[in-house]
């Protein structure tokens, strides 16, 4: 039987890379986790599951080395088994340790796959964890799985074969796109932006607790917290009253942050862009984001609201070159790093979370569990997630190897009082702007006068 190989991608390449340089690092994995009460079924999950893979062929592909290169080959008889893990004495915070230990776990993407599911279970709840390899998806493919595997599980719990509409598109039509944008004079004028973007720019490189190891291990940390209630609201009030996305002010808040830590005037700050445009890949899951470099400039009077007009120019003329592959635009610049930290706002709407009495498990309540998941990629990744409900959660992603979690904290409550002074008085200078609240400050003053 001749085997169904396919080609990856230039960030699936990049990724490949990794996992073969580190190939025990969990920094590509992506980790979710649902708790359900009353317990789910163990075998309509396994049936559940089989039917959503069934329609994506990346997450039934093991990736493997040739003599070409790597490449991934669709295999029909790749197990799918889930995990059934009994924990019947452990209460929510050993629960929530032990699906981040479980997600922590390496996966073997030439033997298993990029994808692995476990059912936790105690005496009447359970959790749900699906991890998945950054080389199979992204954020809107998370989002894809979930809500298939719940209609699937819905379909089966009530005696119905699985009915999900037909996924119009493939993760060919993607590479298709990819080389497209990477060949003739498309491809010629992408590359020269860039160009000009990376030309002589510095990627902001923050202090470190030791120094950058000669070769990385992709050893990750990551923590979360919960910002502020008020915090969202007034995100979005300073957006609409600059006339830009709440996505620029958490940029700019970001780079000031970084031009605070570091005094540099010019330097490049990284984000991912979606490269799902149009219907045809709307269903898809798989890799189909791209990371583009922000170019930003500070001087000793830019003000917050200068610095939100700033990244909202840079926002609009990068996304509109985002097609180029991070990795290439990174291969231009001679070894020289072009994105060191990364910067993102993700918008969780209401079928996301199968919120209200819409979601799809019948008889069950459910909540998205916070399982936070390495990210040693980049020396730095943070994530700004908004709930339906208002909510503004961030996660600090942070390279083992360099920093210790109590430094990114510190940092991480630093962003957040400039982000809020971002919202709340936008005029404000940034080089004079306080990085700490009133608690810390007290603090500090304590500790001089001890």
């Amino acid at each position: 039987m001749t085997e169904d190989v396919r080609q990856l991608s230039v960030g699936q390449r990049a990724l490949w890379l990794i996992h073969r340089l580190a190939p025990e690092s969990p920094a590509s994995n992506v980790v979710h986790g649902l708790h359900v009460e009353p317990a789910l079924d163990p075998d309509l999950v396994r049936r559940a599951l089989t039917a959503v893979r069934s329609r994506h062929d990346l997450l039934r592909s093991r990736f493997v080395q040739t003599d070409q290169g790597p490449v991934r080959v669709v295999d029909p008889d790749l197990p799918g088994e889930v995990d059934v893990l009994d924990v019947p004495d452990l209460d929510d915070d050993q629960l929530l340790r032990r699906c981040k230990e479980y997600g922590d776990r390496p996966l073997r993407l030439g033997q298993d796959g990029p994808m692995r599911v476990a059912l936790l279970r105690r005496r009447t709840d359970c959790v749900l964890v699906l991890v998945v390899h950054h080389i199979a998806t992204d954020f809107h493919s998370q989002r894809i799985v979930w809500q298939e595997l719940a209609e699937a599980y819905a379909a089966l719990q009530a005696g119905r074969p699985v009915a999900l509409p037909p996924v119009t598109g493939n993760y060919d039509d993607f590479l298709a796109r990819e080389q497209a944008a990477v060949s003739g004079e498309r491809g010629e004028r992408l590359s020269a932006y860039w160009n000009r973007v990376c030309d002589g720019a510095t990627a902001v490189t923050l202090p470190s607790d030791r120094p950058r190891p000669p070769v990385r291990s992709f050893r990750g940390g990551a923590f979360s917290q919960a910002l502020p209630d008020d915090l969202a609201g007034r995100l979005r009030q300073a957006a609409a009253a600059a006339g830009v996305t709440p996505y620029s002010v958490v940029l700019a808040a970001f780079q000031a942050t970084m031009y605070r830590y570091t005094g540099l005037g010019e330097f490049t700050v990284g984000c991912p862009a979606t490269l799902r445009r149009g219907r045809a890949l709307r269903g898809v899951v798989g890799l189909l984001v791209n990371t583009i470099a922000l170019r930003a400039s500070f001087a000793a009077d830019t003000t917050f609201a200068a610095a939100i007009t700033a990244a909202s120019r840079q926002l609009a003329d990068s996304v509109a070159h985002a097609a180029y592959p991070f990795p290439l635009v990174q291969a231009g610049q001679r070894h020289q790093p072009v994105v060191r930290a990364t910067v993102s706002l993700l918008v969780h709407q209401h079928d996301d979370e199968f919120a209200s009495a819409r979601h799809p498990f019948v008889g069950h309540r459910i909540r998205l569990l916070d399982i936070p998941y390495d990210e040693g990629q980049f020396d730095l990744s943070a994530t700004l997630t908004e709930y339906h409900d208002g909510r503004l959660e961030a996660e600090f992603g942070y390279d083992a190897d360099l920093f210790d979690e109590p430094t990114v904290r510190r940092l991480a409550g630093h962003f957040i009082q400039l982000l809020r002074v971002a919202c709340t008085a936008p005029q404000t200078v940034v080089s004079r702007a306080a990085m700490v609240d009133e608690t810390e400050l007290r603090d500090l003053l304590a500790l001089g006068t001890s």
